[in-house]
């Protein structure tokens, strides 16, 4: 090992207060980092980088199941300006009825005094997969689960995140207005950016939720290859919808106005994680660089003696930013680990306010974190060794055993006025 490699680790053995106030500085300014830089990214157009990543639909389309055939669905895949299209899914619309919790020994669901939930109508939707992997080919609004599984088998639901139902699995849904009363057994929940239904069943189960003398319905989802804005859209409508009997759409949805509701309910929101985020960054910094060059500056001493034995400027500077850099690595790589840690939570909510899902800390983040922090400690520690470097030995020593003139006078002073002993 060389001389400066000793000293470094010499250093560093020695004064191991200064050495774990900045591992734990440096670890919790990390963990703040990570945290703030994820609330940053995920502040950003929350919206589209959901819609992005779950391929979310332009525009889906309700079509009358009575007016067209699922072969003229299907053709309209290949409609000018559709990039890729899924559909047709059966669709049907239900009022379930159920208690807040299933009963004990299996009983019927609000039996007992249960508390019953409110009942409103549903869009059900019959799709094979949450993938939503259509006849037309492609696959767009990749429908994401958030508790249970995907409902494969008759009497299965899996029901929408924010859907009263969602917050118990198994329990059952009483269907008292369709011949036969049929229950639906909750097995699942799931987020669909594109809003395109309420829940979804087997495609099987569909026939068995139509109710007498309707014909149901058929649903398509599209994705354009350009959509940015309403008249875009609109032409894509009229392309997909030319051809087909006039009362076959029983209804569309854009997904510009969902991007409209969406901003709109989380603008309370950004402005206050964005500040929480920069906050973080700024103070970070702030701790790193204020810890770091109190603890060079306070081994004045030692900068003195090691240029008494022979060492030049430089690798004073050298032996400083080494004593500063090996316990900030430390700090970091535990830094990094509790900032992860404690985003999950975080941007669990995080998605909750923005109503997106599959919220993480990007790998660019801890990168740029580990960095940026360690680029700090490196800068601010050779700053302060380089103005400590510059002083005569005879200074350096001096200056590191006896306190500067005029400085904690009115502390003492203070400190004097209290009914203490006196120090010996």
């Amino acid at each position: 090992m060389s001389a400066l490699g000793r000293v470094v680790r010499s250093g560093v053995g020695r004064r191991r207060v200064q050495t774990l106030v900045i591992g734990l500085a440096t670890m919790m300014a990390v963990a703040a980092s990570v945290l703030g830089g994820s609330l940053l990214v995920a502040s950003g157009a929350p919206f589209d980088a959901a819609f992005s990543k779950q391929h979310g639909a332009h525009l889906s389309v309700q079509f009358d199941a009575g007016q067209t055939t699922t072969a003229r669905l299907s053709a309209t895949a290949r409609a000018p300006g559709v990039a890729v299209a899924s559909g047709p899914f059966p669709t049907t619309s239900i009022t379930p009825r159920a208690s807040s919790l299933p009963l004990p020994g299996g009983g019927p669901p609000g039996a007992g005094g249960g508390r019953r939930m409110p009942e409103a109508p549903m869009t059900v939707v019959g799709r094979a997969d949450p993938g939503a992997s259509g006849g037309a080919g492609g696959t767009v609004d990749r429908v994401t689960m958030t508790a249970g599984r995907w409902a494969t088998r008759p009497g299965e639901i899996v029901v929408s995140a924010d859907s009263p139902f969602s917050q118990v699995m198994g329990l059952r849904l009483q269907l008292s207005d369709l011949p036969g009363g049929p229950v639906l057994t909750v097995v699942g929940a799931a987020h669909s950016i594109s809003r395109t239904a309420d829940a979804w069943v087997a495609p099987s189960q569909i026939a068995a939720l139509v109710p007498p003398g309707r014909a149901g319905g058929f649903q398509m989802l599209y994705r354009f290859t350009s959509a940015d804005t309403s008249a875009q859209v609109t032409a894509g409508r009229s392309a997909v919808t030319a051809g087909l009997p006039v009362r076959a759409v029983a209804g569309t949805q854009s997904w510009l106005a969902l991007k409209k509701t969406a901003e709109r309910d989380i603008a309370l929101f950004v402005p206050f994680l964005v500040a929480f985020g920069i906050l973080g960054l700024v103070m970070s910094v702030l701790i790193v660089g204020n810890v770091v060059a109190g603890t060079v500056g306070a081994g004045l001493r030692r900068t003195g003696i090691l240029k008494a034995i022979g060492f030049t400027p430089a690798q004073v500077v050298r032996a400083h930013v080494g004593q500063a850099l090996l316990p900030a690595a430390a700090g970091t790589a535990l830094g990094v680990v509790a900032g992860n840690l404690l985003a999950v939570p975080v941007l669990s909510e995080t998605e909750d306010a923005y109503g997106t899902t599959s919220l993480t800390v990007q790998p660019w983040v801890d990168a740029t974190v580990i960095a940026g922090v360690l680029g700090v400690v490196t800068v601010t520690a050779w700053a302060s060794a380089w103005r400590a470097g510059r002083l005569r030995t005879v200074d350096a020593i001096a200056v590191g055993r006896t306190p500067r003139p005029g400085r904690g006078r009115r502390a003492a002073g203070l400190a004097a006025r209290l009914p203490l002993p006196r120090p010996v």
